[in-house]
């Protein structure tokens, strides 16, 4: 069952697997983009932000903003459709949890910041390690919502 997690077959032809510099950079953008909805006043604009990075692969053509600048899309592993907002939601969800850990920890003086500054790190870079060396360059949430990010075609 681990084995099958961690490796998606299909029969179909395989993708043209995404650049990862361009992966990072999309996210890169997409991170300033949720940074700048954290300005907002009050709790909407973390709330904006959260909602912003959960949704932001189901928009139109699975593009988020920093896909659409890149030139990156999300699209189902097994049917090749354009990623939703349950599969983006899915997909992302490891990036909004750090951001609710930090509204956990955040508070704690010094401690509060190291410890989401190791769990940040943590997760980005296991992500990253994914992306690189998986063949489609399946990350951690990629597997569990079953999308892969795709270059131009």
């Amino acid at each position: 069952m681990a084995e099958e997690f961690f490796h998606m077959e299909t029969d179909a032809e395989p993708f043209p697997k995404a650049d990862v510099l361009e992966r990072f950079l999309a996210k890169f953008i997409d991170f300033l983009v949720m940074g700048a909805f954290f300005a907002f006043p009050t709790f909407i604009g973390p709330l904006a932000g959260i909602t912003y990075i959960l949704i932001s692969d189901g928009l139109k053509g699975g593009q988020s903003l920093g896909k659409r600048v890149v030139g990156l899309k999300v699209v189902s592993a097994e049917t090749r459709e354009i990623c939703g907002l349950r599969p983006s939601v899915i997909r992302n969800s490891p990036f909004a949890l750090l951001m609710v850990f930090w509204f956990i920890v955040g508070w704690i003086p010094y401690l509060g910041k190291a410890l989401f500054l190791a769990a940040t790190l943590l997760v980005i870079g296991f992500e990253m390690v994914l992306v690189y060396t998986d063949e489609r360059g399946a990350r951690l949430g990629d597997r569990i919502a079953e999308t892969v990010v795709i270059g131009r075609e």
